[in-house]
């Protein structure tokens, strides 16, 4: 890696550490409150919460961590949450995603899938947010997924997945390279024997006071 190269990618993990939120574990709804199920799966790190028409208070649904040597967890760049949150849902319809390197202190290890499930507000706009993720090589080339905030509403007692983070996969042209999915379906549709893409709205530019 050239010298130019590593001050170009320092410079921006300083940005991107700088706009970052703080990590504050997600808090589910209180009993009695009308809730849906969502699975989120990610190789990044993804947040959520109600969406109230501004950004930047999200909490930490799931961040994927660092592992070497086969399954040696990083203690440096741990997952989120360490025991991620299970409630029985129906099985996964997407493959797992990808590990990759970060772009520094690559002998840290790779990033690695986690999977996480909660119950989520119903009937209300939920905002899910995919923090930027950066994909390094031994090289001096890296690829990024840019951050993206999408709202959904979710319905009472259904069951939804989130596949948000970073593939290898093939274009309209067969060129393989980096893909950025970000997608949201129903488990278990009525009358769907595919999961479809749920519609979403996109979050204001606005931060949260």
């Amino acid at each position: 890696m050239t010298l130019k190269s590593l001050a170009l990618i320092s410079s921006l993990l300083l940005l991107g550490a700088c706009n970052r939120q703080p990590w504050v574990a997600y808090v589910e709804p209180a009993s009695g409150t009308d809730t849906a199920r969502l699975r989120v799966i990610t190789n990044g790190e993804v947040r959520g919460g109600s969406y109230v028409g501004c950004v930047g208070n999200e909490q930490g649904l799931a961040k994927a961590g660092r592992f070497y040597d086969g399954d040696k967890p990083s203690i440096n760049y741990p997952q989120s949450p360490l025991v991620p949150p299970r409630l029985g849902m129906a099985p996964r319809v997407l493959p797992k995603m990808a590990e990759y390197l970060g772009m520094t202190r690559m002998a840290e290890g790779v990033y690695a899938e986690i999977v996480a499930e909660y119950r989520v507000p119903a009937g209300k706009p939920f905002l899910l947010v995919r923090e930027e993720l950066g994909v390094g090589s031994y090289g001096s080339t890296y690829s990024k997924c840019p951050a993206l905030s999408r709202v959904y509403t979710f319905e009472k007692g259904r069951q939804y997945e989130a596949y948000v983070g970073m593939v290898y996969g093939g274009d309209v042209e067969g060129k393989m390279g980096v893909r950025c999915p970000f997608f949201v379906y129903e488990l278990q549709a009525p009358n769907q024997a595919i999961p479809q893409a749920m519609q979403s709205t996109p979050a204001a530019d606005r931060p949260c006071p």
